[in-house]
């Protein structure tokens, strides 16, 4: 009787563990797929998406938003910073993080018609960001209002220096900008104007995000194309 009752235990804790393994299984197959399918939706309201994938290990941990790795291969993006920001903090538990998109377009306040940039590459290791991408002389030129125009002149140590000119009431003035972190927000700021510090614009600030760090190099001279970087910490 007791050897009868003993092996029915052993039955059914086989089978529970099979069940178990089985559900493990289809979790692995299935969940990754699902994740990725949620992620293509989020990231299109911003524009047209061709590749997302998923991978996590065990991947029940999807269930609980976190993931080893994500990648997202766009067309064309148009977003504002507000909503890169958002978006790195909804993957604030995804181990490693790559976005990648032909073009895209930022909309900022600043810039009423957007700054098209292009060879865009946002990574997250952690939560360490790195952005790249490439923009020309003639984007440059076009996402400013008329009359004004702006020519970066260096970079180094975390900043970039440009020179800005433009009229106003048919008096022409130009000035060397300083555009640098501060504080976590991306600022602004003349150069060589008494208290220019209380002339500086806020680019970007967000809670979550803390920009560490701006860079610019050529990349060619015809067209004048640049090199932009920008480190950033989600917090």
């Amino acid at each position: 009787m007791r050897t009868a009752r003993r092996r029915r235990v052993v039955l059914v804790a086989a089978a529970a563990a099979a069940i178990v393994l089985l559900l493990l299984v289809l979790a692995q197959a299935l969940l990754p797929g699902v994740a990725a399918t949620r992620v293509r939706e989020r990231v299109e309201r911003y524009g047209a998406v061709r590749r997302v994938h998923v991978s996590a290990f065990p991947a029940v941990k999807l269930l609980w938003g976190h993931a080893d790795t994500v990648s997202v291969d766009a067309a064309a993006l148009t977003l504002t910073p507000a909503q890169v920001a958002s978006l790195l903090w909804e993957a604030r538990t995804v181990g490693t993080l790559t976005v990648s998109a032909q073009r895209a377009t930022v909309r900022v306040a600043q810039l009423p018609g957007g700054l098209e940039v292009g060879d865009v590459r946002m990574s997250k290791r952690g939560s360490a960001v790195l952005v790249n991408a490439t923009l020309t002389q003639t984007q440059l030129q076009h996402a400013l209002p008329s009359g004004f125009e702006i020519q970066p002149t260096a970079a180094g140590g975390g900043e970039i220096e440009a020179r800005a000119a433009g009229g106003l009431f048919g008096v022409r003035a130009s000035l060397n900008v300083l555009v640098r972190p501060s504080e976590g927000a991306l600022i602004a700021e003349p150069r060589g104007l008494p208290f220019g510090g209380i002339a500086s614009v806020t680019l970007f600030s967000d809670p979550h995000l803390k920009v560490e760090s701006v860079g610019l190099s050529v990349l060619r001279t015809a067209p004048r194309t640049y090199a932009l970087s920008l480190r950033a910490l989600v917090i």
